[in-house]
């Protein structure tokens, strides 16, 4: 994507990507506009931006694969330390904050949110989100405008 080759995992029958996306489209951000967060979190994107920036044979995951995932690894305790960077599951997940609705870039090292595919209504969307003080993996709804990172899952064949 974007001359970029990033590194997959396979999990459950699945292959997921094992890096935040880190792709230029309209409608995503930098943390703090800070290249530094870019190479070590990727980018943080809106829903609709998530949606566009989805490479041919890839997908966003649902909020079905996100929890077919968690569940998968052990549920939302379990899977959390298995998720995370140097967890066993290969997924690597980082903390790279997030972008409210108003622009304000937060809780960068704290905090990783995740987009799903699955709408809830036309302005929120399904996310699933890991704090570092919680030792969970949490299910929320947020609004779309909303930028958070993005993980792809390999089209089945």
């Amino acid at each position: 994507l974007g001359g970029k080759s990033y590194k997959t995992v396979l999990i459950n029958g699945q292959i997921w990507m094992a890096e935040n996306l880190n792709f230029p489209v309209e409608g995503s951000w930098i943390y703090d506009d800070n290249p530094d967060f870019a190479f070590q979190y990727g980018r943080l994107y809106s829903w609709n931006a998530a949606m566009a920036a989805c490479p041919e044979g890839w997908h966003i995951p649902s909020d079905e694969e996100w929890t077919s995932l968690i569940d998968f690894l052990g549920g939302e305790e379990k899977a959390c330390f298995r998720l995370l960077e140097g967890g066993d599951s290969g997924l690597n997940i980082r903390f790279s904050g997030y972008k409210t609705e108003g622009g304000f870039f937060m809780s960068v090292a704290r905090v990783a949110d995740f987009w799903s595919s699955t709408e809830s209504s036309p302005g929120n969307a399904w996310l699933r989100y890991f704090v570092m003080k919680k030792e969970k993996v949490f299910r929320s709804l947020d609004n779309k405008k909303c930028g958070f990172s993005v993980r792809f899952i390999k089209d089945s064949l």
